[in-house]
């Protein structure tokens, strides 16, 4: 929602001297008269992303498709039903546990369709018998959720913030870090991550970077020094990608060993091998596999911290505080991003708080990590009285 600011207007029309409070009046009066033609519960139902502008976490991107039939027009329709029934399966890979994954019903093409909100198509290619083109594909979430529901399968549909990552080769001996010859960092790099639930950062190789830590001490994961570069580096979280390559050309394998390290860990978080036949060409899809297992480990954590059961909702009493009413309205607006709150009761407005009651699905704790998503903070009130008055808890913008 777009704030008008009344007060800076009347300064420019005229000649009028306000002073600060009658500004502050100004902006009060607005607060009110919008929150006038707020309904007393508010539901965000968030149909698609596009209509509320939360993360975008019901749409896969990238799905190319390349069919083959009779007719263009009929390899066409066949790409569209490839498309739609592939992105499903990213979809249910990115948002549901593995171990879950199995109670998924098999669905027609048409049960599909229902599912689908909306696709995109760019890069059209065609002949006489055959249709290529990549597709954007757009869920409704309102279906999904009740698809999921009805299985009772739990999900996740919070986004995390990105997470940093140092990349490790050790190959033919030699650990490489920040140097031009890791192709394991421009694996990552250029790999695509559009469609996971933990974005990824590669760490830049700057010179101060490098004067930092060396590919040595990267790959023995040392907690300490981890965390201290990622204090450095003002990071929230930090993974070492450590990988060491072996050719054995006796037994035609190429081996990587996967090791992750973490700046919160006093040993490693992950470990796992990945081996395929052994060509020099096929190096670049031994760094794909392991990037997959390594985003595919990083959104299980994920998921474990935001997963939604179905069954449950909890209920939070809270003051919102702002000094400025744009601040108001940003925290609405990023409250209304937020999957886990269901409903929204508003209480009391005054010129710099709102009384609010959310329910909400999941445990304190998930709803405290989503919102700590939108840089909104969440903290329990230290006054006794304000505690007795029935709204326990303080949300805040953080700036």
């Amino acid at each position: 929602m777009h704030y008008y600011d009344f007060g800076k207007e009347i300064r420019l029309f005229g000649s009028y001297k306000l002073n600060k409070t009658i500004l502050k009046t100004i902006d009060y009066i607005f607060i009110l008269m919008l929150s006038f033609n707020l309904v007393d519960n508010i539901s965000w139902a968030q149909e698609t992303d596009d209509q509320t502008g939360s993360p975008k976490i019901y749409t896969i991107y990238n799905i190319s498709i390349d069919e083959t039939a009779s007719t263009s027009s009929r390899a066409s329709r066949a790409a569209v039903r490839a498309a739609q029934r592939e992105a499903l399966e990213k979809l249910f890979r990115k948002i549901i546990r593995e171990e879950d994954q199995a109670g998924l019903p098999a669905l027609t093409d048409g049960q599909i369709t229902e599912l689908v909100s909306g696709l995109e198509v760019a890069n059209e290619k065609s002949s006489r018998v055959r249709y290529i083109a990549d597709f954007t594909v757009h869920f409704s979430r309102d279906k999904i959720y009740n698809f999921l529901s009805e299985k009772q399968i739990p999900f996740a549909e919070t986004l995390s913030n990105a997470v940093s990552i140092l990349t490790v080769l050790e190959l033919d001996g030699a650990a490489v870090l920040w140097e031009k010859t890791n192709d394991w960092r421009t694996a990552w790099v250029d790999f695509d991550t559009a469609n996971n639930l933990v974005p990824i950062e590669v760490i830049p190789s700057t010179l101060s970077n490098r004067l930092s830590i060396t590919a040595w001490q990267a790959q023995q994961g040392n907690r300490e020094l981890l965390q201290k570069f990622a204090d450095k580096q003002g990071l929230r979280k930090l993974y070492v990608m450590s990988a060491r390559i072996e050719n054995n050309v006796t037994v035609g394998r190429n081996t990587l060993e996967l090791i992750i390290f973490s700046n919160g860990e006093d040993t490693y978080a992950y470990k796992t091998a990945i081996d395929i036949d052994y060509t020099t060409d096929e190096i670049e899809n031994l760094y794909n596999e392991a990037i997959k297992k390594a985003t595919y480990w990083l959104d299980n954590q994920w998921k474990e911290k935001v997963m939604i059961h179905f069954g449950t909702s909890s209920h939070l009493n809270l003051n919102i505080k702002f000094d400025r009413s744009e601040d108001w309205f940003e925290i609405k607006k990023r409250l209304e991003s937020i999957s886990l709150i269901r409903k929204v009761t508003f209480r009391k407005f005054t010129l710099s708080a709102v009384d609010v009651e959310i329910e909400h699905s999941g445990e304190v704790e998930q709803i405290i990590l989503s919102l700590e998503q939108e840089d909104l903070i969440l903290s329990e009130q230290s006054d006794i009285m304000e505690v007795q008055g029935k709204y326990p808890w303080v949300l805040t913008l953080k700036k």
